[in-house]
């Protein structure tokens, strides 16, 4: 039981952004701290408080944020469509991303934006880990074949209840 739990928790979204933003006509805010520190899948919702919002979302690097915010020519890593809500998911790659939200619309906009993590994205084990793995499971192996070798052993040195009896 307690396995399971652990194992359900493990798959828990991790919710890394969950916050509103006041942002002005024609104009953009950022969140100011790096969405993630390893590689995981990230969802990124938002929704407008008006319906005719004009808004998006936009996943950025360190270094296109800088040129986002010199006012240059600037890559997006993903985006969401203009509208009142949008959602994205992601495989996040780089720890120095991003989000950021744009509004396209002549009004000022307050969106809520929600960036959560499903689960760690793993691309491999490491050595030490694999080691683990290995270790214990030869352990395993071995416990189960000893004790299985004793008792068979053991019924064959004794005699069988069924022979005795004759």
């Amino acid at each position: 039981m307690i396995a399971a739990l652990l194992f359900l928790a493990a798959y828990l979204p991790i919710d890394l952004i969950n916050e509103s933003y006041e942002v002005p006509a024609h104009d953009w805010r950022y969140v100011p701290r790096p969405l993630v520190q390893e590689p995981v899948e990230v969802d990124c919702v938002f929704t407008a408080e008006t319906r005719d919002a004009q808004a998006r979302v936009a996943l950025v690097s360190g270094e296109d944020l800088s040129a986002w915010r010199a006012g240059h020519e600037h890559d997006e890593l993903a985006t969401t469509a203009v509208g009142a809500r949008g959602a994205l998911r992601v495989l996040v790659h780089d720890s120095d991303t991003y989000v950021a939200i744009e509004n396209r619309g002549q009004q000022p906009v307050r969106v809520h934006l929600r960036a959560f993590a499903e689960q760690p994205y793993v691309r491999y084990l490491s050595r030490q880990r694999k080691l683990a793995v290995i270790l214990i499971s030869f352990g395993v192996f071995f416990a189960i074949v000893t004790l299985s070798a004793r008792r068979f052993l053991r019924g064959m040195r004794s005699p069988s209840d069924s022979e005795s009896n004759r």
